[in-house]
């Protein structure tokens, strides 16, 4: 069980690993997220903070996460955060802007629900802004549903839509 490191070829033909997060990943993960464009955080509340880094490290058991490497940089991080019971999980991915459109969502997205599977969680939501086409379509492809919509400010401090989507995994 669990997850092992992964060689993938995006559809570009860049070689990427996909491997978990370790300890050693903090520092990269905080200059993943200085380097992202503003486009490329548009539709978050902004890059985690290094107390929110450093949570991913201090509570494992509580994360499903993995990280993506190019040229021996971190350039994705994708996690299910687990509730306190560790039934159900939030998902979030985040992609350096030079890797959008690739195929590399996909591919983590399908190691995150294995994942999660094999954990035996219930359920997988999602929090996702409504004009974000593309992670609104990748999450339908993968058979998320719309439960409810919401009011959210994000990085340029405009309200916009928030689609609230769960995903059934062990019911």
């Amino acid at each position: 069980m669990g997850m092992e490191k992964k060689t993938y070829t995006l559809n570009d033909g860049r070689e990427v690993n996909i491997r978990p997060v370790t300890s050693e990943d903090r520092e990269q993960l905080i200059k993943l997220y200085e380097s992202m464009s503003p486009s490329a955080l548009r539709w978050s509340q902004g890059p985690p903070s290094h107390k929110e880094i450093d949570e991913l490290f201090r509570y494992p058991e509580y994360h499903i996460n993995l990280v993506t490497e190019h040229d021996g940089r971190v350039i994705g991080y994708g996690e299910i955060k687990k509730d306190p019971e560790k039934r159900d999980g939030e998902l979030q991915i985040h992609l350096h802007q030079d890797y959008h459109g690739v195929g590399l969502g996909t591919s983590m997205m399908i190691i995150l629900l294995k994942d999660g599977t094999e954990q035996k969680l219930r359920r997988i939501n999602l929090q996702v802004a409504a004009d974000n086409l593309p992670a609104v379509r990748l999450f339908m492809k993968f058979g998320f549903q719309q439960e409810r919509t919401t009011q959210e400010v994000y990085m340029e401090g405009k309200l916009h839509d928030t689609l609230h989507m769960a995903r059934v995994l062990n019911g």
